[in-house]
C-alpha cells in the first residue's frame, strides 16, 4: 500500500510538474485546454468519491493524487485569470472531461469558485495531505455543482 501511495505521489508530482510548464508557455488555448481537463476528471472521481464517504479523504493515494491536480489547475488558472481566452478554454476541457458533473450551467460558478477558494493556495506534493484547508477547499468546490 505505502508502494501504490509513493507511485501516486511520484505520478502527480510528474502531473504538477507538467501542468506548470505548460501554464508558463502563456495563455496557450491547447495549454489551458488540458488544464481544465486534467482538472474535470480529477473533480469527477473526487466528487464520486466525497458522495460514497461523504468526505474528502486525502489519506487514500487517489483522492492525495486528484486533490493536487485540482490544486494545480487552479493556480494556473490563477495566474491567467485575466486572459479570457484561457479561461473559456480551461472551462471547455472542465466541461468534456467531467462526465456530466460540470455543465455549460454551473461551469461558471464553479470556475468562479476555483478563482475564489484560498484553501487551494500553496498546496504541493509536500503539503497536501497535511493541509487540512485543502480538504475543506475541495467540498467548497463541489457546493459550486449544487
Amino acid at each position: 500500500m505505502k508502494r501504490l501511495g509513493l507511485l501516486l505521489m511520484c505520478v502527480a508530482t510528474l502531473a504538477m510538474t507538467s501542468c506548470g510548464s505548460l501554464a508558463g508557455s502563456g495563455s496557450s488555448n491547447s495549454a489551458a485546454q488540458l488544464s481544465g481537463q486534467s482538472c474535470g476528471m480529477a473533480v469527477q472521481q473526487l466528487y464520486s468519491s466525497y458522495k460514497a464517504t461523504g468526505k474528502v479523504d486525502l489519506t487514500n493515494a487517489t483522492n492525495l493524487s486528484n486533490a493536487l491536480i485540482v490544486a494545480t489547475a487552479c493556480t494556473n488558472l490563477r495566474a491567467n485569470k485575466d486572459d479570457k481566452n484561457y479561461r473559456k478554454a480551461f472551462t471547455n476541457g472542465l466541461i468534456v472531461s467531467s462526465a456530466g458533473l460540470i455543465t455549460a450551467a454551473n461551469a461558471t460558478a464553479f470556475v468562479d469558485q476555483m478563482l475564489n477558494t484560498a484553501g487551494l493556495t500553496n498546496v504541493n506534493s509536500q503539503n497536501i495531505a497535511q493541509t487540512a484547508a485543502t480538504a475543506a477547499a475541495i467540498v467548497t468546490l463541489f457546493n459550486a455543482l449544487r
